[in-house]
């Protein structure tokens, strides 16, 4: 990328805790250095750095609970809240993973989709000029 069209990462918002900010500055700039940040990127990174620390803290509570069920008033094994919590939190954060083309089979995919719509004739009848 060229010193003249350097992007700024955008500031996120104070509602991510260091977790969240720590993601969310290393994704930003491993996107803007490989060119592929956009305007309005930053609203989808949020929602994914969000959803990563809210595994994060959902995870620390498990392992401090130290049991995944509870036992309610009427004497049904219940699990806790926090499992769902986490479960919930890495779904959301695969998907934005996915939108942001962040693992290895998401990249090979993005990268064989570029390849396979460069056939444009248009664009080769000016290459061959």
């Amino acid at each position: 990328m060229s010193d003249d069209k350097k992007i700024d990462i955008p500031k996120p918002p104070s509602i991510l805790l260091k977790a969240g900010k720590e993601k969310y500055y290393s994704i930003a700039k491993m996107l803007i250095e490989e060119g592929k940040w956009k305007a309005g990127d930053e609203i989808a990174l949020l929602a994914l750095c969000m959803n990563y620390q809210r595994w994060i803290q959902a995870e620390k509570e498990i392992k401090k609970f130290k049991e995944l069920t509870f036992q309610t008033d009427s004497g049904y094994r219940q699990q806790i809240p926090e499992i769902s919590i986490a479960n919930n939190a890495m779904s959301n954060m695969l998907s934005y993973i996915k939108e942001f083309a962040l693992t290895p089979r998401e990249r090979a995919k993005l990268k064989e989709y570029i390849i396979q719509n460069i056939e444009d004739p248009e664009m080769e009848a000016m290459i061959v000029k």
